[in-house]
């Protein structure tokens, strides 16, 4: 299944967002997808049904977890 884009519009631009299934999100980030799906149930990783669902999250917010997440080494 490929990827999902929702686009969004915030004071009259425009952006795009993808959305992710958690295998997909799981398989990006070489994760097993268990370890994805206990951050997501625990609320650590915003994740969105809509109409009730599969779980998806959007990547940007994934990166931005995985960031957070850093600790020690340099860039």
């Amino acid at each position: 299944m490929s990827a999902k884009v929702f686009t969004t519009a915030t004071k009259s631009e425009q952006v795009s967002e993808t959305l992710l299934t958690l295998n997909e999100a799981a398989e990006r980030l070489g994760l097993p997808y268990w370890q994805l799906q206990r951050a997501v149930r625990r609320g650590t990783v915003p994740s969105y049904a809509p109409f009730n669902r599969r779980r998806l999250v959007y990547l940007s917010e994934l990166k931005a977890f995985v960031a957070a997440s850093r600790q020690g080494g340099s860039l």
